[in-house]
């Protein structure tokens, strides 16, 4: 009886099902930030006035004022320091660069603003609590005579990059 025992219970044991797999989901989270898309608008277009072709360097400061003109170059005319409107996610910072475009002995250099040290790139400026933020801007002009062809209205182009912090 003793083997029919163990045979019983080992053929018990065989029968029983064995141990499923358990299937387990585990909810999870993340999270993201998602910010308003930036853009820079032109609120006034840095204007440096009227220059003589001839070499020279002329620097306009961030009150419509040229402050530096040691070959006496500028001959007056409309001139205006930048504004540059950053929008974006209100309360955030940004940094902020520009690259010049310099083309046809018309040279920009050593743009300066009001914010943060003064000079680019600038980082971690903040934008307003509206989703604004105004960037004075000025700058030296350097005019290589020669290059220089004359006429009105010459574009001086520069790209200014805005990027959150």
């Amino acid at each position: 009886m003793r083997k029919l025992g163990l045979i019983t219970l080992a053929a018990a044991l065989v029968a029983l099902p064995l141990a499923q797999a358990v299937a387990l989901d585990s909810p999870q989270d993340g999270k993201v930030d998602v910010y308003v898309a930036l853009s820079v608008a032109e609120t006034t277009e840095l204007d440096f006035g009227a220059v003589i072709d001839a070499d020279g360097t002329i620097t306009l400061d961030t009150n419509n004022t040229i402050v530096s003109d040691p070959n006496g170059i500028s001959q007056g005319g409309t001139i205006a320091s930048g504004v540059y409107t950053v929008t974006g996610q209100p309360s955030t910072a940004i940094d902020v660069d520009i690259t010049p475009s310099n083309a046809n002995g018309l040279n920009l250099s050593n743009f300066t603003t009001t914010l943060g040290g003064g000079t680019f790139p600038l980082t971690g400026v903040l934008i307003d609590g509206t989703g604004n933020l105004d960037i004075p801007l000025g700058a030296d002009l350097t005019v290589v005579s020669g290059t220089a062809a004359p006429g009105a209205n010459q574009a001086l182009n520069f790209t200014i990059t805005v990027t959150y912090n």
